[in-house]
Formats: structure tokens, C-alpha cells, sequence
């Protein structure tokens, strides 16, 4: 199974894993890329907040990749396991993606982001955790197909 790019930055794709993975080793990635995610975002906000008008292209494009790391396997999963809302989580992963591909390209062409852009793209990120992915999470845990069953 080959995983959806989005946009037009191929190089953020290079690492995303193709083929099927093992579920256990899974669940134990997925809580890490979270934070990962999470924790990428906060140093950016960070960044931005102490020092403001500070480029922060490096730091941006290493979310892209973080992002694109845990979309790419989730997107895998999501359809390997026939989850029933696949497309509509999809879809918020491509406007997640969308939102912060377009954050680095204004710092990559010289233009400000505000803090409060980052910080909306922050909160996003946890409702899409809280919603989407929780509910994936909760499919997997109440689902009677087992990786061996595909």
C-alpha cells in the first residue's frame, strides 16, 4: 500500500513507510508521534513567542516531516483495518497538512506568521487527536478484525 502525499513537497514523503506493518509496534509508535507532533509545535510557538520575527523555516519543515511520519502510517492503518470514517479522517489529515505547508512556505518566501496562526494550528492538532483519532483508536479496540484477518 503506497501512502497519500499531499501538496506539492515530495521530500516531506521520503520517510513515510509503505507495506504492512506489525499493529502491536503500532499502538507503541502512535502515542510517541503525538507527542512528537505536539512537541515539535511547541517549540515553534515557543520560538515565535520569545523571539518574534525569528525565521523558523528548519523548524517548520521538521514538523512537515514529523506530520507527515504519523499521517502517512495512519492513513496506512486506517485503510488497511477498513475503518469506516477513513475518508473524513483523511481529509482533516490534509488540512492539517494544507495549514502548515502554507505556514512554511510564507517563512520560506520571508513573510511573518503570527503566533496565533501557530497556535490555532496547535489546538487543531489536539482536536484532531481528541476526535479523529480517538475515535480510530476506538474502532481498532472495539473491531473483531484482527490484523491476521486482512
Amino acid at each position: 500500500m503506497e501512502p497519500h502525499p499531499y501538496g506539492h513537497h515530495n521530500n516531506h514523503f521520503s520517510a513515510v513507510p509503505t507495506g504492512t506493518p506489525e499493529f502491536a509496534a503500532f499502538k507503541l509508535n502512535y502515542d510517541s508521534r503525538y507527542r512528537n507532533i505536539i512537541g515539535q509545535l511547541d517549540v515553534v510557538v515557543e520560538l515565535v513567542r520569545r523571539q518574534p520575527g525569528r525565521r523558523i523555516v528548519t523548524e517548520l519543515d521538521h514538523l512537515l516531516d514529523v506530520m507527515m511520519g504519523h499521517i502517512g502510517l495512519e492513513n496506512n492503518y486506517m485503510a488497511l483495518m477498513r475503518y469506516p470514517h477513513e475518508t473524513r479522517h483523511r481529509n482533516h489529515h490534509y488540512y492539517l497538512f494544507v495549514i502548515t505547508d502554507d505556514l512554511s512556505q510564507r517563512f520560506t518566501n520571508g513573510q511573518n506568521v503570527l503566533l496565533e496562526e501557530l497556535t490555532n494550528l496547535r489546538l487543531l492538532w489536539l482536536m484532531h487527536i481528541q476526535l479523529h483519532d480517538q475515535g480510530f483508536e476506538d474502532f481498532l479496540v472495539s473491531s473483531p478484525v484482527g490484523v491476521g484477518d486482512i
